[in-house]
């Protein structure tokens, strides 16, 4: 997924800070000059090097086959081993910039598509599967469903989690907070780019890079909650409880969608029970 650059790029700038910050703290003059100097070419070699060959590596089944779209292997094959690595380089080339024009190029409208800054509130997920006339569910109109959306109860509540850890970082400067909103926005911001320059299509299913940092908030803000090691018995206990009855609802809230997650064939009036919004139609 060539999305994933952004991460990289953003994990990049973040070890580096990071970096600079443990110079700082241990007094180091000019810590950020430092940090550049001796910590760049690692931060560039890892987020940067590396990844690019694991990438290429990953097509070895591509090089090594005749069958791979665009593959030029029976030309590239019968002129000799030089030939074959350099023809077989440029038709790789040639496929990545044709699949990175497509990615950033495609705006023709679709019935599901939504704008990233939707995202977080669950408002257009896509409806994967939704046959017509389905029968045999006991009622006079029955519905058979795969529709592409979150729990809402996690979503909206790693969306709390989310302002909660904004609040944490400016109030602390902690760095965990700071780690999960940098992975969240590197998986959000960048389509704000691509919507609004270049009107691309996007879906909801986009977000799905987004969804570990916001479980990651839930679980840094469910520590909040239950409070320190040493804070009083009951200050835990209740805490505990609170994190405890969100789970809960949790589970509750994915077993009452779970029909139309897994195409459960269904009376229609359950399904439309299930519709939190009727966007999501």
């Amino acid at each position: 997924k060539w999305s994933g650059v952004f991460f990289l790029v953003a994990f990049a700038v973040m070890s580096l800070v990071w970096d600079a910050g443990a110079r700082r703290a241990i007094g180091l003059r000019r810590p950020y000059v430092g940090a550049l100097n001796r910590d760049l070419t690692g931060a560039v070699l890892a987020m940067g090097l590396l990844p690019a060959v694991t990438y290429v590596v990953s097509w070895a089944g591509w090089f090594a086959s005749p069958l791979g779209w665009g593959r030029n292997w029976a030309q590239a094959t019968s002129q000799g081993p030089g030939f074959f690595v350099f023809d077989s380089l440029r038709s790789w080339l040639s496929y990545q910039v044709q699949v990175l024009g497509f990615h950033t190029g495609l705006s023709s409208g679709h019935t599901y598509q939504s704008a990233p800054w939707t995202w977080p509130l669950l408002s257009r997920p896509v409806a994967f599967h939704y046959p017509a006339n389905k029968t045999g569910c006991g009622a006079d109109s029955c519905a058979e469903a795969v529709l592409g959306v979150g729990t809402p109860v996690i979503w909206y509540g790693g969306l709390a989690a989310l302002i909660a850890m904004v609040a944490w970082y400016v109030a602390t400067r902690d760095w965990r907070a700071g780690t999960v909103l940098v992975g969240y926005a590197a998986g959000w911001l960048p389509w704000f780019y691509y919507a609004l320059a270049d009107n691309r299509t996007m879906y909801l299913f986009y977000a799905i890079t987004m969804l570990p940092f916001m479980i990651l908030a839930l679980t840094l803000a469910a520590g909040l909650i239950i409070g320190r090691a040493d804070a009083a018995p009951n200050r835990r206990a209740v805490g505990a409880a609170v994190v405890g009855a969100f789970t809960l609802l949790a589970l509750i809230n994915l077993g009452w969608l779970y029909p139309v997650l897994v195409a459960e064939l269904i009376p229609h009036s359950e399904w439309w029970a299930r519709m939190l919004f009727r966007s999501w139609v």
